[in-house]
Order: C-alpha cells, then sequence, then structure tokens
C-alpha cells in the first residue's frame, strides 16, 4: 500500500506499523497508554488485566498497513502512535452469531471495575451497525497514544491527518471512521475535526451495586464515552 507518511521533523520521524515491531508496541501501550488513559486510571488496570485487550487490538490492527507510528530522530524511540484496523461489517456480524462471547475489548480480570470498562467499551463498539446502517466498511480507530514527555508537538495532528485520508480510506474499501473515544481530550479534538457523536454512555450510570457509587471516576473531567463517526 502507498500511502505517503508525515513529512519528518528535526524531533521525530513516522513510521507504517509492522508485525516485526509488535514486541515493542506493545511495550509502548503497556508504559504509556495503559497509564494514561482516563479509564485505565480510574480503574487502576494492570499490565496483565490489559495485554490480552492490547494484543486483539494490535492483531487486528497488523491485518492491514493502516497504523502509523512516530519515533524519535536521536534515539529511534516510539514516542506515539495511531492503531487502525479495518471494521467490516459482514464479518462483525457473522463472528457475533457464532460466538456471542467474541468481544473486540477483552480483558484478563476478575475485577469489577476493570470488567466494567470492557463492557462500556463493547456496549457502545456493538452498536455502531445498527445506528449506521448505510456503512458496510470503517476505519477504525483503537488506540492512539502520545507519550506524556511528547504531547503538543503535532503528533496527534500528523497521525489523524494521515487516517483520515480519502484516497487511502478508498483503498481500504473504507468510507468512514469510527472510534470509542473514552477521554474528554480525543472527544474535543474529533468534535472538532467533524466527527459526530452516534451514542453516549455516562460513567455516572455504571454505578457499583453493593454501595450504588459509580465504579469509574476520571480525574481529568472525563465523565462519559462517545461512540464517534466520520464519513468520509
Amino acid at each position: 500500500m502507498s500511502h505517503k507518511l508525515p513529512s519528518p521533523t528535526d524531533k521525530y520521524y513516522f513510521e507504517v506499523l509492522k508485525n516485526e515491531q509488535k514486541p515493542d508496541m506493545l511495550k509502548f501501550l503497556l508504559d504509556n497508554f495503559r497509564v494514561d488513559e482516563p479509564l485505565n486510571r480510574a480503574s487502576k488496570i494492570s499490565c496483565e488485566e490489559i495485554e490480552k485487550c492490547l494484543n486483539g487490538a494490535l492483531d487486528r490492527a497488523l491485518k492491514t498497513e493502516s497504523s502509523i507510528l512516530a519515533k524519535t530522530q536521536d534515539t529511534h524511540e516510539i514516542v506515539g502512535c495511531m492503531l487502525n484496523s479495518v471494521w467490516r461489517r459482514d464479518e462483525s456480524l457473522s463472528n457475533s452469531i457464532e460466538n456471542d462471547d467474541d468481544k473486540d475489548f477483552e480483558f484478563h480480570t476478575v475485577r469489577k471495575e476493570v470488567a466494567m470498562v470492557g463492557e462500556i467499551l463493547n456496549e457502545l463498539h456493538e452498536s455502531f451497525w445498527s445506528l449506521r446502517p448505510d456503512q458496510d466498511v470503517v476505519l477504525h480507530f483503537e488506540i492512539s497514544s502520545v507519550s506524556v514527555n511528547h504531547r503538543r508537538k503535532g503528533l496527534a495532528f500528523n497521525f489523524l491527518n494521515w487516517s483520515e485520508n480519502k484516497t487511502f480510506l478508498e483503498s481500504l474499501g473504507a468510507t468512514g471512521i469510527a472510534t470509542e473515544a473514552s477521554s474528554l481530550a480525543n472527544q474535543t479534538l474529533l468534535n472538532k475535526r467533524g466527527y459526530t457523536t452516534l451514542a453516549t454512555t455516562l460513567l455516572s450510570t455504571k454505578v457499583d451495586p453493593e454501595t450504588g457509587k459509580p465504579m469509574l471516576i476520571c480525574d481529568d473531567g472525563t465523565d462519559r464515552v462517545n461512540l464517534m463517526f466520520k464519513e468520509i
């Protein structure tokens, strides 16, 4: 697949994620996304609990050359990524019929807080096809993450610009982009870029049955998870 990468800067360069980079990418996500993303912080998710979910996202992303990462010019360290996968209606509905337990967001856990994260993400994820019956193939933003010391450097905008390229999407057969936006910052960014919210789960509605209190309280102002979509 030929799709021009963002131009390198004096500090960063970009690559398309390849299979041989999976171990390094998994480590980056465990060290950064696991501890930075609001729901992950709220649930205090461990490496063991999230690794199954991250491996699943990486496996889906690696089926096509549709994900992008950034590295530093000096140390060649991964400092950011956008994991994308191609999501097809026929495959999704077929899998759900064959195996009701086959969920995209699976966590290895017995803790109710972590299980609730999976429940929220899966409920929104699985509602997409009924909410947009006009769509058959979309690009799915799996994970977007930039390490804390490299934010506000334009990396997220480069990832989005690259992923939203119309010719690139057409080469994948995709007519839009869908994602479960689980942070206030991401929701705000996507809204500014023309994404619409198809469905919302308020975190205040997910309560502990024993205490009646919300199970997930984020420390950055995030109070919901949105299923968002942009038609290209």
